[in-house]
């Protein structure tokens, strides 16, 4: 399954939560703090509703890594 197909599937609410906070990366991608620890150290992480996403800021922008729900 691909990040658009999950998306798709999501409601509405959580997925228009998640195009915010992703969105803010656009004007501000260093807003949110880095990870010092576990297997995504050196990453930049936010959290939309129950969605944690993992980020890194590089030359040719945001690359999103990793985004999973947590109950």
């Amino acid at each position: 399954q691909t990040l658009v197909d999950l998306l798709l599937e999501l409601p509405d609410r959580e997925r228009d939560l998640i195009f915010r906070k992703v969105g803010r990366l656009e004007t501000s991608p260093e807003m949110y703090p880095i990870r010092t620890h576990g297997p995504f150290r050196g990453h930049r992480w936010l959290v939309a509703g129950k969605w944690p996403m993992y980020y890194r800021v590089m030359d040719e922008g945001v690359i999103l890594h990793a985004m999973y729900a947590v109950r």
